[in-house]
């Protein structure tokens, strides 16, 4: 007889209710680019759109996956595991610093659109307020506070909708005046988000799922680790982080710096529904189970492979509900809510509709190359995925315009699929990835 977990009702609570914050963020995020798509020419949209593509980008480098290291060293290490955060500190300081600098004398020498770059300008503390959450994000997932989680991360799309609702209000709106908004709401979160890190100390800080002292203490664990300990563990996930951001939004950087702000506008609406609905993957794996799956794969090996089998089989079947939905209603509602001038992506949304579906497979089979050193595997798959798919963005878009990003989305979500599940199968599980196959999240008493 199989018997229930007896967290696993807590843990479908948690998992609705950061997925609701993440539905409502969503949800605020898409409502932002709706009033902007509204309120700004098609040619400041895709301004704003390409500016914070790239600052994105640029807030992904400068967090050098700092944020998923917590998450594997806590659960390795449970509380021994503060004598890394200090050191953390220490490294991305200076870093971000020469990040700033560094992108900013690219950027100066790449694009020779004046008011881009102005716009760029203003957007930089949106990269330093997207490494501030992430740290934060990191620490209410270790204390379990999901409640507060689900706070912290409607507070940028609210100040984001704040902008535009200000730019929608005001008689002459541009894109100078949402960067200088998103310039100000993104110190107000820094400053923020800083405040609340401070409590991040062994005495103010109650890890969940840990006991006083973790049982997988190694010999060495009272020695305060040096910042070329950090940089030798922190590599996979920063590369990674980085990767992501470089292949997730290079269509639309591509389109607004060679072809034209029109053009990236025009993708970057399509390009949002997209998120939306990656949001369900994106709240079960990043935002719930990343710290548990670290905690079993070194504790309890059997409730990370059942987990794993579980997740693929469930996000296959939400996958196909999610493309089905799109592909007939996508066109339909991009015309609704951004009005005629936008129905050419509501077309480019139905033609990426495939996306949902093989996302949601990728995704749930990336969750087994995030723990252990299956995470330098994982860096393969997005160097491979990256040295394919931004050569080919350029080249494609270069001759094909919008049809040229179109063809490279989906080729490269396909062989992030390929990739990944040619990695967990070969790497992870030895090459029984589909033997013994079982949807029971417990053993058989």
């Amino acid at each position: 007889m199989l018997t229930a977990p007896s967290g696993i009702k807590s843990g479908l609570q948690n998992i609705a209710l950061i997925f609701a914050s993440l539905v409502g963020s969503g949800f605020l995020a898409f409502l932002t680019q709706v009033i902007l798509g509204h309120s700004l020419s098609m040619e400041d949209f895709g301004i704003v759109n390409t500016a914070v593509s790239i600052i994105v980008i640029m807030g992904a480098v400068i967090g050098f996956g700092i944020p998923s290291v917590w998450l594997l060293l806590y659960g390795r290490e449970g509380e021994q595991a503060f004598r890394w955060v200090k050191q953390s500190v220490k490294f991305m300081l200076p870093w971000a610093a020469f990040v700033l600098a560094a992108f900013s004398i690219v950027l100066i020498g790449l694009i020779d659109d004046a008011r881009l770059l102005t716009v760029i300008w203003w957007m930089q503390a949106m990269a330093v307020m997207q490494v501030m959450m992430g740290l934060l994000t990191a620490k209410l997932q270790l204390e379990a506070r999901y409640g507060e989680l689900s706070f912290w991360q409607l507070l940028p799309p609210l100040g984001q909708l704040a902008v535009a609702s200000t730019a929608y209000l005001s008689a002459t709106p541009n894109a100078f005046e949402v960067g200088k908004g998103y310039f100000l709401v993104s110190w107000l979160l820094i400053a923020a988000s800083g405040i609340s890190l401070l409590s991040m100390t062994p005495t103010r800080m109650r890890l969940a799922g840990h006991p006083s002292t973790s049982s997988t203490i190694i010999a060495d664990l009272q020695q305060t680790p040096q910042i070329k300990d950090v940089l030798d563990i922190a590599w996979p996930y920063a590369t990674s982080a980085a990767l992501v951001m470089i292949y997730g939004r290079i269509e639309i950087v591509f389109l607004g710096v060679i072809n034209s702000p029109i053009a990236a506008g025009t993708y970057a609406v399509a390009a949002s529904f997209l998120l939306v609905a990656s949001l369900p993957p994106q709240a079960i794996y990043q935002k719930f189970l990343l710290p548990k799956i670290h905690r079993w794969f070194y504790n309890d090996h059997q409730k990370f492979l059942t987990t794993f089998r579980l997740g693929c089989t469930a996000m296959t079947i939400a996958g196909i509900f999610g493309t089905m939905s799109i592909y007939f209603l996508g066109e339909s509602l991009i015309v609704l809510f951004f009005g005629e001038q936008y129905r050419e992506s509501g077309q480019i949304l139905t033609m990426l509709a495939v996306c949902i579906l093989i996302r949601y497979v990728s995704g749930s089979i990336e969750s087994s190359l995030m723990t252990g050193n299956f995470t330098r595997h994982r860096v393969c798959c997005q160097v491979f995925i990256t040295l394919v798919s931004v050569p080919s963005a350029f080249l494609l878009i270069t001759f094909y315009g919008l049809d040229g990003a179109i063809v490279n989305k989906i080729l490269k979500e396909f062989l992030l699929l390929v990739s990944f599940g040619y990695a967990s199968s070969h790497f992870v599980f030895r090459g029984k990835l589909l033997s013994e196959w079982s949807l029971c999240l417990v053993q058989k008493k």
